[in-house]
């Protein structure tokens, strides 16, 4: 399973358990569950994900990888300017105002 191009981490994150669940064989190692999930991701998310935690994300147990996930998506969306931030700051850097 891969992550699509316009999908969140967290999206993927959701879809990941959601086909897990559905599964034929739900039994799967935790170990199996972490390598596959990790192995979809998109490198900006790997790298980002590295920086959060406490280094390789292949370190971490795969319910700690999840809340790490679950986080950096969450921030990354709350974080993202509005097209008014870019209007207004655009307008402090040029010194005009708006006529």
């Amino acid at each position: 399973m891969v992550a699509k191009t316009n999908e969140t981490l967290e999206e993927y994150v959701e879809r990941f358990q959601y086909n897990m669940q559905r599964s034929p064989d739900p039994n799967f190692l935790l170990e199996v569950l972490k390598t596959t999930m990790i192995k979809g991701l998109k490198d900006q998310w790997v790298e980002t994900l590295n920086l959060m935690g406490k280094g390789d994300i292949y370190l971490e147990d795969y319910d700690n990888i999840i809340q790490l996930c679950i986080k950096c998506s969450r921030g990354s969306t709350r974080l993202k300017p509005t097209g008014r931030d870019a209007i207004t700051r655009d307008n402090k850097a040029s010194g005009g105002s708006i006529t």
